[in-house]
């Protein structure tokens, strides 16, 4: 009776003790958590996503230029922009993209002040003299007159964006870029509501009148800007902040470079 007694005893306890010890590797597993749970959860949806892209894309907006040349016949208060960019688009992880690409440029700038031809007698008639000037001198054309800039560029976009919602891209993406173009067209238009000939007397109505091949447009442009769009807006859908590190026009009085900078609201 005392052996099996003894023997009941050491049986429970062996079986005691290796209780214990499975207990005490249980505890020391790690236990899964929820933050886990969503690191993998976000491992497994960057693993499916596509790495390259190309987009081929339409964008229109309106530039508010900055008042450092607004004492120049130059100087623009606004204009209007359309872009039509073809990009690469690598997505380096699920919060950075890199894109790269060819992206043509039209901008339309309507100048600010009421400036005039400057017109000189050759022998063989009129001729006009490229550049704007302010005042009025004996045969230039007196009147209500406004000039406009217009640039068609094709050049190579590159731009790093950052995407704080990396599932949600629509709410917001901050972007840094910088595009080297050049102007294939460039044309100085003029539009007149009235135009009086000094000396001459003549009244004119004229429409519209456009200059091509304006010497004191300048063709390249070297653009740096940094961006903030989203799609959950409505109508205007980012905002950009660009400077030109090259003159688009060449005072012919003094000969100074005409820098542009300002932002771009895109529709």
């Amino acid at each position: 009776m005392k052996r099996i007694f003894l023997t009941v005893a050491l049986l429970c306890f062996a079986v005691s003790a290796n209780a214990q010890m499975l207990f005490q590797r249980q505890m020391e597993l790690p236990v899964p958590t929820a933050t886990d749970s969503i690191a993998s959860a976000d491992s497994l949806w960057w693993a499916e996503q596509p790495r390259i892209s190309l987009n081929l894309g339409l964008s229109a907006g309106v530039t508010l230029f900055s008042h450092d040349n607004e004492f120049s016949p130059y100087y623009s208060r606004f204009g209007v922009v359309l872009q039509v960019p073809l990009m690469f688009s690598y997505r380096v992880s699920p919060h950075w993209q890199l894109s790269a690409g060819m992206r043509l440029d039209f901008n339309y700038n309507p100048l600010h002040y009421n400036v005039n031809r400057h017109w000189i007698t050759t022998a063989n008639g009129i001729d006009v003299v490229d550049g704007l000037e302010f005042g009025n001198y004996g045969g230039n054309a007196n009147g209500k007159q406004h000039f406009y800039t217009y640039f068609s560029y094709f050049g190579i976009p590159l731009q790093a964006s950052w995407y704080p919602w990396s599932r949600e891209r629509q709410l917001l993406r901050v972007s840094a870029d910088i595009f080297v173009g050049y102007a294939f067209v460039k044309n100085l238009g003029l539009n007149i509501s009235y135009a009086d000939y000094a000396g001459d007397g003549i009244g004119i109505n004229e429409n519209e009148h456009t200059i091509h091949h304006e010497e004191t447009m300048l063709p390249w442009k070297m653009e740096l800007g940094i961006g903030f769009s989203t799609d959950i807006l409505g109508l205007i859908h980012g905002v950009r902040f660009f400077v030109n590190l090259l003159p688009s026009y060449r005072d012919p009085l003094s000969g100074d470079g005409i820098y542009l900078h300002g932002m771009t609201f895109f529709l």
